[in-house]
Protein backbone atom coordinates (compact mmCIF):
# COMPACT_ATOMS: atom_id res chain seq x y z
CA UNK A 1 0.00 0.00 0.00
CA UNK A 2 3.41 2.42 0.47
CA UNK A 3 4.30 1.91 -2.73
CA UNK A 4 0.69 3.31 -4.03
CA UNK A 5 0.94 5.60 -1.62
CA UNK A 6 4.82 7.45 -2.90
CA UNK A 7 3.48 6.91 -6.36
CA UNK A 8 0.27 9.21 -6.04
CA UNK A 9 2.18 11.70 -4.56
CA UNK A 10 4.99 11.33 -7.15
CA UNK A 11 2.45 11.80 -9.73
CA UNK A 12 0.08 14.19 -8.75
CA UNK A 13 -0.68 18.14 -9.40
CA UNK A 14 -1.55 20.32 -6.57
CA UNK A 15 -5.23 19.36 -6.44
CA UNK A 16 -6.23 16.30 -6.06
CA UNK A 17 -4.34 12.97 -7.27
CA UNK A 18 -7.00 10.38 -7.94
CA UNK A 19 -8.90 13.06 -10.42
CA UNK A 20 -5.63 12.72 -12.83
CA UNK A 21 -7.33 9.45 -13.70
CA UNK A 22 -10.33 10.96 -14.79
CA UNK A 23 -12.27 8.24 -13.55
CA UNK A 24 -15.72 9.88 -12.27
CA UNK A 25 -16.38 6.58 -10.09
CA UNK A 26 -12.98 7.28 -8.27
CA UNK A 27 -13.36 10.65 -7.62
CA UNK A 28 -17.11 9.75 -6.39
CA UNK A 29 -15.76 7.00 -4.09
CA UNK A 30 -12.61 9.21 -2.70
CA UNK A 31 -15.57 11.92 -2.03
CA UNK A 32 -17.36 9.16 0.40
CA UNK A 33 -14.42 7.90 1.89
CA UNK A 34 -13.17 11.24 3.23
CA UNK A 35 -16.44 11.76 5.08
CA UNK A 36 -17.02 8.82 5.52
CA UNK A 37 -13.61 6.71 6.82
CA UNK A 38 -13.74 5.37 10.35
CA UNK A 39 -10.00 5.83 11.01
CA UNK A 40 -10.30 9.56 9.36
CA UNK A 41 -12.98 10.02 12.38
CA UNK A 42 -10.58 8.87 14.76
CA UNK A 43 -7.21 10.59 13.06
CA UNK A 44 -9.55 14.04 13.68
CA UNK A 45 -11.13 12.82 17.17
CA UNK A 46 -6.93 13.04 18.17
CA UNK A 47 -7.14 16.39 16.53
CA UNK A 48 -9.45 17.83 18.35
CA UNK A 49 -8.04 16.37 21.53
CA UNK A 50 -4.65 18.17 20.73
CA UNK A 51 -6.14 21.10 20.49
CA UNK A 52 -8.23 21.23 23.80
CA UNK A 53 -4.59 20.14 25.33
CA UNK A 54 -3.04 23.18 23.45
CA UNK A 55 -5.92 25.11 25.26
CA UNK A 56 -5.42 24.09 28.30
CA UNK A 57 -1.59 24.72 28.05
CA UNK A 58 -2.63 28.49 27.11
CA UNK A 59 -5.04 29.45 30.13
CA UNK A 60 -1.74 28.64 31.79
CA UNK A 61 -0.66 31.97 30.87
CA UNK A 62 -3.58 33.85 32.11
CA UNK A 63 -4.89 34.54 35.65
CA UNK A 64 -7.74 32.26 36.67
CA UNK A 65 -9.95 33.97 39.55
CA UNK A 66 -12.76 31.63 41.39
CA UNK A 67 -15.81 32.38 44.07
CA UNK A 68 -16.75 30.87 46.74
CA UNK A 69 -19.63 30.66 49.13
CA UNK A 70 -20.54 28.02 52.68
CA UNK A 71 -22.51 28.93 55.53
CA UNK A 72 -21.22 26.34 58.86
CA UNK A 73 -23.39 25.80 62.15
CA UNK A 74 -20.28 25.71 65.03
CA UNK A 75 -19.81 25.39 68.15
CA UNK A 76 -16.65 27.09 69.76
CA UNK A 77 -15.62 30.76 70.58
CA UNK A 78 -12.62 31.90 70.95
CA UNK A 79 -10.59 29.04 69.64
CA UNK A 80 -12.18 28.90 66.15
CA UNK A 81 -11.53 32.56 66.08
CA UNK A 82 -15.39 33.61 66.81
CA UNK A 83 -16.27 36.08 69.65
CA UNK A 84 -19.71 37.14 71.23
CA UNK A 85 -19.49 40.80 73.09
CA UNK A 86 -22.81 41.53 74.59
CA UNK A 87 -24.17 44.34 73.86
CA UNK A 88 -24.92 46.08 77.17
CA UNK A 89 -21.42 46.10 77.14
CA UNK A 90 -21.60 43.97 80.35
CA UNK A 91 -21.39 40.03 81.49
CA UNK A 92 -24.84 38.99 81.98
CA UNK A 93 -24.87 36.25 78.56
CA UNK A 94 -21.59 34.91 79.77
CA UNK A 95 -17.37 35.27 78.98
CA UNK A 96 -16.85 36.18 75.72
CA UNK A 97 -14.38 33.60 75.42
CA UNK A 98 -16.56 31.12 76.50
CA UNK A 99 -18.28 28.35 73.83
CA UNK A 100 -21.15 28.83 72.63
CA UNK A 101 -22.73 27.82 69.10
CA UNK A 102 -23.55 30.86 66.60
CA UNK A 103 -23.83 30.41 62.63
CA UNK A 104 -21.06 30.95 60.08
CA UNK A 105 -21.40 32.57 56.62
CA UNK A 106 -18.90 33.62 54.00
CA UNK A 107 -18.40 34.42 50.67
CA UNK A 108 -15.16 35.15 48.90
CA UNK A 109 -13.36 35.80 45.69
CA UNK A 110 -9.58 33.98 45.29
CA UNK A 111 -7.09 35.09 42.49
CA UNK A 112 -4.05 33.45 41.10
CA UNK A 113 -1.48 33.92 38.45
CA UNK A 114 1.71 32.75 37.63
CA UNK A 115 4.64 35.21 35.99
CA UNK A 116 6.16 33.08 33.14
CA UNK A 117 9.38 35.09 33.92
CA UNK A 118 11.34 31.87 32.56
CA UNK A 119 8.72 30.91 30.10
CA UNK A 120 7.95 27.29 31.39
CA UNK A 121 3.66 27.85 30.58
CA UNK A 122 5.00 29.68 27.01
CA UNK A 123 7.33 26.49 26.51
CA UNK A 124 4.82 24.13 27.43
CA UNK A 125 2.05 25.73 25.22
CA UNK A 126 4.82 25.52 22.53
CA UNK A 127 4.68 22.07 23.25
CA UNK A 128 1.15 21.99 22.96
CA UNK A 129 0.65 23.66 19.87
CA UNK A 130 2.96 21.14 18.02
CA UNK A 131 1.49 18.41 19.42
CA UNK A 132 -1.45 19.94 17.65
CA UNK A 133 0.86 19.95 14.28
CA UNK A 134 1.99 16.70 14.41
CA UNK A 135 -1.95 15.15 14.99
CA UNK A 136 -2.71 17.15 11.89
CA UNK A 137 -0.42 15.93 10.04
CA UNK A 138 -0.89 12.50 11.31
CA UNK A 139 -4.69 12.93 9.49
CA UNK A 140 -3.47 14.11 6.54
CA UNK A 141 -1.32 10.85 6.46
CA UNK A 142 -4.17 9.04 7.40
CA UNK A 143 -6.25 10.67 4.53
CA UNK A 144 -3.55 10.15 1.72
CA UNK A 145 -3.60 6.45 3.04
CA UNK A 146 -7.43 5.89 2.99
CA UNK A 147 -7.83 7.22 -0.27
CA UNK A 148 -4.89 5.12 -1.49
CA UNK A 149 -6.70 1.69 -0.38
CA UNK A 150 -10.07 2.87 -1.79
CA UNK A 151 -8.00 3.49 -5.35
CA UNK A 152 -6.33 -0.08 -5.20
CA UNK A 153 -9.75 -1.49 -4.17
CA UNK A 154 -11.24 0.21 -6.95
CA UNK A 155 -8.60 -0.61 -9.84
CA UNK A 156 -8.91 -4.22 -8.31
CA UNK A 157 -12.37 -4.55 -8.60
CA UNK A 158 -12.34 -3.22 -12.29
CA UNK A 159 -8.97 -5.51 -13.05
CA UNK A 160 -11.30 -8.55 -11.55
CA UNK A 161 -14.42 -7.37 -13.75
CA UNK A 162 -12.27 -7.28 -17.01
CA UNK A 163 -11.07 -10.58 -16.22
CA UNK A 164 -14.39 -12.29 -15.08
CA UNK A 165 -16.09 -10.73 -18.88
CA UNK A 166 -12.77 -12.40 -20.83
CA UNK A 167 -13.72 -15.73 -18.90
CA UNK A 168 -17.45 -15.79 -19.42
CA UNK A 169 -16.61 -15.22 -23.31
CA UNK A 170 -13.39 -18.05 -23.27
CA UNK A 171 -16.41 -20.08 -21.50
CA UNK A 172 -19.13 -19.28 -24.74
CA UNK A 173 -16.58 -20.30 -26.97
CA UNK A 174 -15.46 -23.17 -25.80
CA UNK A 175 -18.95 -24.26 -25.12
CA UNK A 176 -20.11 -23.58 -28.88
CA UNK A 177 -16.41 -25.50 -29.74
CA UNK A 178 -17.53 -28.37 -27.59
CA UNK A 179 -20.48 -28.54 -29.62
CA UNK A 180 -18.89 -28.68 -33.03
CA UNK A 181 -15.99 -31.54 -31.43
CA UNK A 182 -19.28 -33.34 -30.39
CA UNK A 183 -20.99 -33.51 -33.81
CA UNK A 184 -17.98 -34.26 -35.60
CA UNK A 185 -17.43 -37.18 -33.38
CA UNK A 186 -21.12 -38.50 -33.96
CA UNK A 187 -20.35 -38.23 -37.61
CA UNK A 188 -17.12 -40.05 -37.52
CA UNK A 189 -14.95 -37.27 -38.26
CA UNK A 190 -12.97 -36.68 -35.18
CA UNK A 191 -12.20 -39.55 -32.03
CA UNK A 192 -14.42 -39.27 -29.39
CA UNK A 193 -11.34 -38.43 -26.82
CA UNK A 194 -11.14 -35.38 -28.59
CA UNK A 195 -14.13 -34.34 -27.58
CA UNK A 196 -13.50 -35.20 -23.75
CA UNK A 197 -10.68 -33.20 -23.62
CA UNK A 198 -12.98 -30.40 -25.03
CA UNK A 199 -15.00 -30.92 -22.02
CA UNK A 200 -12.35 -30.90 -19.57
CA UNK A 201 -11.24 -27.74 -21.39
CA UNK A 202 -14.50 -26.29 -20.64
CA UNK A 203 -14.99 -26.76 -17.25
CA UNK A 204 -11.37 -25.64 -16.58
CA UNK A 205 -12.45 -22.28 -17.46
CA UNK A 206 -16.02 -22.94 -15.85
CA UNK A 207 -13.58 -23.23 -12.56
CA UNK A 208 -11.92 -20.24 -13.20
CA UNK A 209 -15.18 -18.27 -12.91
CA UNK A 210 -15.86 -18.47 -8.94
CA UNK A 211 -12.30 -17.29 -8.13
CA UNK A 212 -13.05 -14.31 -9.92
CA UNK A 213 -16.60 -13.40 -8.77
CA UNK A 214 -15.26 -14.11 -5.55
CA UNK A 215 -12.34 -11.72 -5.90
CA UNK A 216 -14.95 -8.99 -6.92
CA UNK A 217 -17.73 -9.54 -3.85
CA UNK A 218 -14.16 -8.95 -1.61
CA UNK A 219 -12.88 -5.80 -3.51
CA UNK A 220 -16.48 -4.34 -3.04
CA UNK A 221 -16.32 -5.42 1.05
CA UNK A 222 -12.94 -3.70 1.00
CA UNK A 223 -14.53 -0.37 -0.36
CA UNK A 224 -17.31 -0.47 2.28
CA UNK A 225 -14.91 -0.71 4.94
CA UNK A 226 -13.13 2.27 3.92
CA UNK A 227 -16.09 4.18 2.69
CA UNK A 228 -17.88 3.16 6.16
CA UNK A 229 -20.77 2.52 3.99
CA UNK A 230 -22.40 -1.33 4.42
CA UNK A 231 -23.98 -0.93 0.97
CA UNK A 232 -21.21 0.14 -0.97
CA UNK A 233 -22.25 -1.48 -4.24
CA UNK A 234 -24.99 0.89 -4.90
CA UNK A 235 -21.56 3.51 -5.80
CA UNK A 236 -20.08 1.09 -8.40
CA UNK A 237 -20.99 0.64 -12.02
CA UNK A 238 -23.29 -2.09 -13.52
CA UNK A 239 -20.66 -1.57 -17.09
CA UNK A 240 -17.33 -0.47 -16.96
CA UNK A 241 -16.43 2.61 -18.85
CA UNK A 242 -13.48 3.11 -21.14
CA UNK A 243 -10.14 2.03 -19.72
CA UNK A 244 -8.80 4.50 -16.99
CA UNK A 245 -5.51 6.33 -18.18
CA UNK A 246 -2.52 6.26 -16.27
CA UNK A 247 -1.06 10.05 -15.23
CA UNK A 248 2.42 9.85 -16.85
CA UNK A 249 5.64 9.55 -14.17
CA UNK A 250 8.77 11.69 -15.39
CA UNK A 251 11.96 11.94 -13.48
CA UNK A 252 13.28 10.35 -10.59
CA UNK A 253 12.97 11.07 -6.73
CA UNK A 254 12.79 14.57 -5.65
CA UNK A 255 14.00 15.85 -1.74
CA UNK A 256 11.57 18.54 -2.07
CA UNK A 257 8.70 16.17 -2.58
CA UNK A 258 9.51 13.89 0.05
CA UNK A 259 9.60 16.37 2.38
CA UNK A 260 6.03 17.38 1.81
CA UNK A 261 4.78 13.47 2.89
CA UNK A 262 2.51 14.05 5.78
CA UNK A 263 4.47 11.12 7.46
CA UNK A 264 7.48 12.81 7.14
CA UNK A 265 6.09 16.01 8.42
CA UNK A 266 4.33 14.27 11.03
CA UNK A 267 7.68 13.36 12.03
CA UNK A 268 9.70 17.12 11.99
CA UNK A 269 6.64 18.33 14.12
CA UNK A 270 7.43 15.54 17.35
CA UNK A 271 10.98 16.93 16.72
CA UNK A 272 9.78 20.45 17.91
CA UNK A 273 7.60 19.21 20.47
CA UNK A 274 9.89 17.31 22.30
CA UNK A 275 12.80 20.39 21.69
CA UNK A 276 9.70 22.33 23.41
CA UNK A 277 9.44 19.69 26.08
CA UNK A 278 13.34 19.73 27.09
CA UNK A 279 13.12 23.31 27.34
CA UNK A 280 9.93 23.31 29.59
CA UNK A 281 11.43 20.12 31.85
CA UNK A 282 14.53 22.44 32.50
CA UNK A 283 12.15 25.37 33.25
CA UNK A 284 11.28 23.84 36.68
CA UNK A 285 14.77 24.38 37.78
CA UNK A 286 14.32 28.04 37.83
CA UNK A 287 12.20 29.82 40.70
CA UNK A 288 8.36 30.68 39.83
CA UNK A 289 6.84 34.00 40.92
CA UNK A 290 2.72 33.27 41.73
CA UNK A 291 0.49 36.27 42.60
CA UNK A 292 -2.44 35.17 45.08
CA UNK A 293 -5.00 37.34 46.35
CA UNK A 294 -8.42 37.02 48.41
CA UNK A 295 -10.85 39.09 49.75
CA UNK A 296 -14.25 38.57 50.76
CA UNK A 297 -16.39 38.88 53.75
CA UNK A 298 -18.05 36.44 56.67
CA UNK A 299 -20.67 36.97 59.20
CA UNK A 300 -23.13 35.38 61.18
CA UNK A 301 -26.12 36.68 59.78
CA UNK A 302 -26.73 37.35 55.79
CA UNK A 303 -27.33 40.94 57.01
CA UNK A 304 -24.02 41.25 58.02
CA UNK A 305 -22.66 40.04 55.06
CA UNK A 306 -23.28 43.61 53.45
CA UNK A 307 -23.78 45.66 56.72
CA UNK A 308 -21.28 44.31 59.36
CA UNK A 309 -17.85 44.54 59.48
CA UNK A 310 -16.15 40.97 58.67
CA UNK A 311 -14.21 42.37 55.47
CA UNK A 312 -11.02 40.43 54.84
CA UNK A 313 -8.61 40.60 52.02
CA UNK A 314 -4.85 39.33 51.06
CA UNK A 315 -2.96 39.81 48.26
CA UNK A 316 0.89 39.71 47.25
CA UNK A 317 3.65 37.73 45.63
CA UNK A 318 4.50 34.13 46.12
CA UNK A 319 8.31 33.14 45.76
CA UNK A 320 8.09 29.21 45.27
CA UNK A 321 12.05 27.82 44.56
CA UNK A 322 12.58 23.66 43.96
CA UNK A 323 15.53 23.34 46.87
CA UNK A 324 15.53 19.19 47.28
CA UNK A 325 13.33 17.05 44.91
CA UNK A 326 15.41 13.73 45.44
CA UNK A 327 16.38 14.35 41.57
CA UNK A 328 13.04 14.67 39.99
CA UNK A 329 13.77 17.67 37.91
CA UNK A 330 16.47 16.06 36.47
CA UNK A 331 15.33 12.84 35.73
CA UNK A 332 12.49 14.35 34.32
CA UNK A 333 15.30 16.78 32.11
CA UNK A 334 16.94 13.03 31.38
CA UNK A 335 13.52 11.64 30.19
CA UNK A 336 12.85 14.39 27.79
CA UNK A 337 15.98 14.70 26.14
CA UNK A 338 16.20 10.83 25.48
CA UNK A 339 12.30 11.49 24.17
CA UNK A 340 14.20 14.43 21.60
CA UNK A 341 16.79 11.65 20.56
CA UNK A 342 14.14 9.27 19.43
CA UNK A 343 12.12 11.79 17.59
CA UNK A 344 15.20 12.52 15.67
CA UNK A 345 15.71 8.95 15.38
CA UNK A 346 12.26 8.18 13.88
CA UNK A 347 12.47 11.30 11.30
CA UNK A 348 15.62 9.86 9.49
CA UNK A 349 13.98 6.95 9.37
CA UNK A 350 11.34 8.14 8.20
CA UNK A 351 13.75 9.63 5.49
CA UNK A 352 15.27 6.76 4.53
CA UNK A 353 12.07 4.34 4.33
CA UNK A 354 10.58 7.26 2.09
CA UNK A 355 13.62 7.30 -0.23
CA UNK A 356 13.53 3.78 -0.56
CA UNK A 357 9.80 3.79 -1.01
CA UNK A 358 9.62 6.19 -3.79
CA UNK A 359 12.76 4.40 -5.69
CA UNK A 360 10.67 0.58 -5.16
CA UNK A 361 7.70 2.81 -6.58
CA UNK A 362 9.10 4.37 -9.52
CA UNK A 363 11.36 0.93 -10.62
CA UNK A 364 8.32 -1.24 -10.27
CA UNK A 365 6.11 1.09 -12.34
CA UNK A 366 8.62 1.18 -14.98
CA UNK A 367 9.05 -2.22 -15.16
CA UNK A 368 5.31 -2.50 -14.89
CA UNK A 369 4.77 -0.38 -18.15
CA UNK A 370 7.69 -2.29 -19.81
CA UNK A 371 5.89 -5.77 -19.55
CA UNK A 372 2.73 -4.25 -20.54
CA UNK A 373 4.32 -3.03 -23.98
CA UNK A 374 5.73 -6.23 -24.78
Amino acid sequence: MLKVLLLCQLVAAPGPWWERYGDPVLNRLAGRALEGNLDIRAALGRVAEARAVAGEARSALLPSTGYSAGAQQLRGGFQQGVIRIPRDGGSSGGSFVAPFETGLLSSSFDLRWEASLWGASAKRLRAARAGVLERAEELEAVRLMVVAEVARAYFEWRGAADQLAVARRNRDAQAELLGLVRQRAQAGLAPELDAERQAAALHTLEAAIPPLELQRVTRVNRLAMLLGDRDAARLLPDELSAPVALPPLEGGVDSALLLGRPDVRAANAAILAATARVKEARAELYPRVVLTGLAGRQSTSFAGLSLGGGNFFSIGPQLVLPVFTGGRIRANIAASDARLEQAKTAYEQELLQAFQEAEDAIAAYRAEHARLGH
